[in-house]
């Protein structure tokens, strides 16, 4: 094993590289992101230790499925080829773990498959507004939530796919609905109420 380090923002791999290695996480947080026809979505997000990743390309030689960025400065342990392939073969536990995490990621990518399909736009974008201020968002004292327009604008785009004239056209909506509101004269940024993101933080 050779252990990398990535800075914040930095790309581990990209999708459609030719993948030699996989990765085991040491400390940090990385997401895995495949890009859609309007954006971008995250696939995972690896952020427990010991957790791997990039072991598809080893399998099956093919290009990589998705693209691996650090979100925070990160510490990672590599294991190329063929050093994978002889823990395969000389270690059985290893070989089960890697084949019953893969079966795992399957039904959740199933899983996730379903969601978007019977979750309409407006409702993910709403669930995305809510997810993104309870994450990132200034919690006002009075309870509201205030959020940059322009950086959650980009962070759906980015996370969940959202082209971003239905995104525009859906928080227009919500202002023209007094859903949410301008904080200031500026239009920058957006007060989001608390009761919203209770609401839909988790759907």
């Amino acid at each position: 094993m050779t252990e990398m380090n990535f800075e914040k923002g930095e790309i581990i791999f990209r999708e459609g590289d030719l993948g030699d290695r996989m990765y085991i996480l040491k400390s940090g947080n990385v997401e895995l992101k495949k890009k859609v026809e309007k954006g971008e979505v995250v696939l995972k997000t690896i952020s427990k230790p010991s957790e791997f990743f990039g072991e598809m390309a080893l399998i099956d030689h093919r290009p990589r499925s998705a693209s691996a960025i650090a979100t925070v400065d990160t510490a990672l342990l590599s294991i190329d080829g063929h050093s994978f392939e002889k823990m395969i073969v000389s270690n059985g536990n290893f070989a089960l773990k890697i084949i019953k995490i893969l079966s795992e990621r399957i039904r959740n990518s199933n899983q996730h498959l379903e969601e978007l399909i019977e979750t309409s736009p407006r409702k993910r974008i709403m669930a995305g507004m809510a997810g993104y201020a309870l994450k990132y968002g200034q919690h006002l004292d009075s309870g509201p939530f205030r959020v940059s327009l322009r950086e959650l604008r980009q962070w759906i785009n980015s996370h969940l796919g959202i082209a971003f004239e239905e995104l525009d056209a859906c928080i227009e909506w919500m202002l023209h609905s007094r859903i949410v509101a301008y904080a200031g004269t500026s239009r920058d940024h957006l007060i989001i109420s608390n009761r919203f993101v209770q609401e839909y933080a988790n759907k």
